[in-house]
């Protein structure tokens, strides 16, 4: 009796393995996300809307390993990638890709560059001794893949549980801990201001999705009380306002394409702990973005 409950129970598992689809937080929950900053691409959606292809730019200008990459495995991010979600831990790095993948042909390529395949989990060297790569299908549609000093980390990546958060629903979003924040010089230097009063914040998420015809990037702050949040409310319409009284000084107007005119455009309000900022962007912007204009 207790050999069928077993067998039954691994049997329920591998379906539910097998059969549940891999969304946002499916995906998320997957990684070790402990003290590290998490990332979620969903391609689909941009693709469908046109952004995917306005960041990615031209395919002449990618990379020969890459395109080398794509014609001996068949994946291109382009058309076959559907959505991403990343861990950045120190120096490692997890991630989860839902799309439609060849097998045979990333095996075969993962041994063409020296590495080996055991058991369906694949392991090789990077560009680097320090950078080992590995992976494997967590589902047909789904792979695993790590890159560490660890030639086998990919195995920190399971088939996961619940999330005890829920996650956006924006196509991009991006959370990171509120210790980043500690050293703004890494950050480009005219939103330093705004960035430096999160590193007392308990989360911080950024995300960014369609609305209308341009895009709206999102900043949600979770912090420690309601007088922490409206303290940064306050910070941050102070920062807004100053920079544009600075622009109106010098006599000048806004240019929603640079990063000063996104900046301007902010919005901020408190919603008991929780500080959240708006900015519209518009498509002028992120193609001055994808090009190189803006640093």
């Amino acid at each position: 009796m207790v050999v069928a409950l077993c067998a039954a129970t691994v049997a329920v598992a591998r379906w539910w393995r097998v059969s549940s689809p891999y969304d946002a937080a499916r995906l998320i929950s997957t990684l070790p996300t402990e003290k590290a900053t998490v990332v979620y691409l969903d391609t689909a959606e941009l693709r469908r809307g046109g952004m995917l292809a306005l960041l990615a730019g031209s395919k002449a200008a990618e990379e020969p390993d890459y395109r080398k990459f794509v014609d001996e495995t068949g994946f291109d991010y382009r058309t076959d990638l559907d959505a991403l979600a990343a861990a950045f831990v120190d120096n490692r790095f997890y991630a989860t890709l839902r799309g439609r993948f060849r097998w045979n042909q990333l095996t075969a390529y993962a041994e063409s560059q020296g590495g080996e395949c055991h058991y369906s989990v694949c392991t090789m060297l990077g560009s680097t001794a320090e950078r080992n790569i590995s992976f494997y299908p967590l589902k047909s549609d789904v792979l695993a893949l790590a890159v560490s000093t660890d030639p086998r980390a990919v195995s920190s990546i399971g088939t996961g549980g619940k999330l005890q958060t829920s996650v956006p629903r924006d196509p991009f979003w991006i959370s990171v801990p509120s210790a980043v924040f500690n050293r703004t010089d890494a950050f480009p230097a005219g939103t330093r201001a705004f960035l430096s009063p999160l590193a007392h914040a308990e989360k911080v998420t950024f995300a960014a999705g369609p609305q209308g015809d341009r895009l709206q990037l999102r900043v949600e702050v979770a912090c420690a009380t309601p007088e922490a949040a409206a303290e940064l409310v306050k910070q941050f319409s102070g920062v807004t306002g100053l920079l544009k009284s600075m622009i109106e000084r010098e006599h000048m107007t806004p240019n929603p394409r640079d990063l000063s005119g996104v900046l301007v455009a902010g919005t901020f309000e408190q919603r008991q702990s929780t500080v959240i900022g708006t900015w519209p962007v518009e498509r002028g912007f992120v193609e001055a973005l994808a090009s190189g204009q803006i640093q």
